[in-house]
């Protein structure tokens, strides 16, 4: 018995010499490898997220300079501010941060921020196997493509009508200043009738004179809608840019139906033949028999036509108006003379003087499509596109505006995408939401082609919610080039 005893008190004594041993040569290190772990997980993950943000906030202070020199220097600047911002000094002991940048260009119009970070992270419990720190680093990067944006901005008669002419306008004040000068290119098209390019596309649309903004705010609204005109001048201008890589978007706001439409000079038919149609002054709801136009003229000149008092089946039709567009301030919409013609002296006879509505508008866009057109019954221009009745001219001026976007959605070259704004509440033509998916390419659209760049139709119900709807714009396009 007493031999067993000290054979059982030597194996307790091994069993704790081993558990000694162990202790001290792997539990000890296993928990301080845990904890070190855990402290190192802590800082890669904050140091993860602080080049990521000082990545992204790189790649948004691109926009500063215009050559790469100046935007690296500034880049890095912006860095550093934001990599000491979100990893604080110190954090969990760590020591000597670096934060490296490189800015990389190889993609035309796409310079994209890399950003390393590293800092030395103490260890603990590892201190006793030697190891009193380890270096970690982690790396972000975030790109910023090159914008070029049209805004096209509806300063219609309804909009003045309704009191949303301001409110339209310092929307859109808003709008511009969520881009950055001296990166971000930025032009304006206004339209009633007709449109003009009223600030040409500038990387400069904050400091030089006058500044964009300043400009919206000299807005004036009155006059019909232009639609296909400005489109078309928006367009140009992001071909004019000439910069395949860089983002290229039309932002389109209207507050109604297109009802006027643009003819090059020449192409307007005189009407030369007697026929049945809606009159003039009180006769505009009644077919009467027309005379053979008075233009002693060979041939008429380049303006629009348009439809007056609301998209009726009968009513006021006028024309030739001016179509080469008045400046921001004005909305003038005169007429274009010809020799002896009754609309000269009263743009509403202009049914007096033009037969029928052209196959294509001034830009070569189709006056049939979208909307279902109207054609004389019978008589002398039977099958032609009427120009007495409201209806007609409101359909093929929507049609040339769908057509003249379709073109732009088609090019291969610049990729253009379409944004468009509708305001509600305004217009006794209001919005036709169909048309305007159409127009952006909008995934609600019935004839939505994903293979085509897709553009957003947004509704403002009323004008209170109009900054919102540009808000909503302007961060889908900043989403985009980043």
């Amino acid at each position: 018995m007493q031999q067993r005893s000290r054979d059982n008190s030597k194996q307790q004594g091994m069993a704790m010499l081993v558990l000694a041993a162990m202790v001290g040569s792997v539990l000890i290190p296993m928990v301080g490898l845990a904890i070190d772990g855990s402290i190192l997980f802590l800082v890669k993950t904050k140091l993860s997220a602080s080049v990521d943000a000082a990545a992204l906030a790189g790649a948004r202070s691109l926009s500063v300079g215009l050559d790469l020199t100046s935007q690296t220097a500034s880049a890095t600047q912006t860095v550093n501010s934001y990599f000491n911002a979100n990893f604080p000094n110190s954090y969990f002991g760590t020591t000597n941060p670096s934060v490296t940048v490189a800015i990389d260009e190889s993609i035309l119009k796409v310079r994209t921020v890399q950003v390393t970070g590293a800092v030395d992270s103490p260890l603990f419990f590892m201190r006793v196997l030697g190891f009193n720190s380890t270096r970690v680093s982690a790396g972000g990067q975030a790109s910023r493509r090159d914008v070029n944006v049209m805004l096209v901005l509806d300063r219609s008669g309804s909009m003045l009508t309704a009191g949303a002419c301001a409110i339209m306008a310092n929307s859109a004040i808003a709008f511009v200043d969520k881009f950055t000068e001296g990166r971000d290119r930025i032009g304006l098209v206004t339209f009633n009738g007709a449109a003009h390019l009223d600030y040409a596309p500038t990387v400069n649309f904050k400091t030089q004179t006058p500044t964009m903004e300043s400009m919206i705010g000299t807005l004036v609204c009155g006059g019909n809608t232009g639609t296909a005109q400005a489109l078309n001048i928006a367009y140009k201008q992001i071909k004019n840019i000439n910069e395949p890589g860089s983002l290229n978007l039309i932002v389109f706001f209207t507050d109604g139906l297109p009802n006027g439409i643009a003819f090059a000079a020449n192409s307007l038919p005189i009407k030369t033949k007697a026929d049945t149609r809606y009159g003039v002054g009180g006769n505009v709801s009644t077919l009467v028999a027309t005379p053979k136009s008075t233009c002693t003229n060979a041939s008429l000149p380049a303006g629009f036509i348009a439809q007056e008092g609301g998209d009726q089946p009968t009513g006021n039709t006028a024309g030739i108006m001016n179509s080469s567009g008045v400046a921001i301030t004005s909305t003038s919409q005169p007429t274009v003379t010809s020799t002896a013609c009754s609309y000269n002296g009263d743009a509403n006879k202009m049914r007096l003087d033009i037969s029928s509505i052209p196959a294509s508008d001034a830009f070569g866009n189709s006056t049939t499509g979208y909307a279902a057109v109207e054609t004389y019954p019978s008589g002398n221009y039977m099958n032609l596109l009427r120009v007495d009745t409201p209806t007609s001219i409101a359909k093929a001026s929507k049609n040339a505006a769908d057509n003249q976007a379709t073109t732009v959605r088609l090019d291969g070259t610049f990729h253009p995408v379409i944004y468009c704004i509708g305001l509600g509440g305004t217009d006794p033509e209001p919005i036709d939401a169909v048309f305007m998916e159409r127009m952006s390419n909008d995934p609600a659209s019935p004839i939505f082609d994903p293979s085509l760049p897709t553009g957003m139709y947004v509704y403002a119900p009323s004008a209170a919610q109009l900054t919102d709807a540009f808000n909503k714009v302007a961060s889908e396009i900043l989403r985009l080039a980043k």
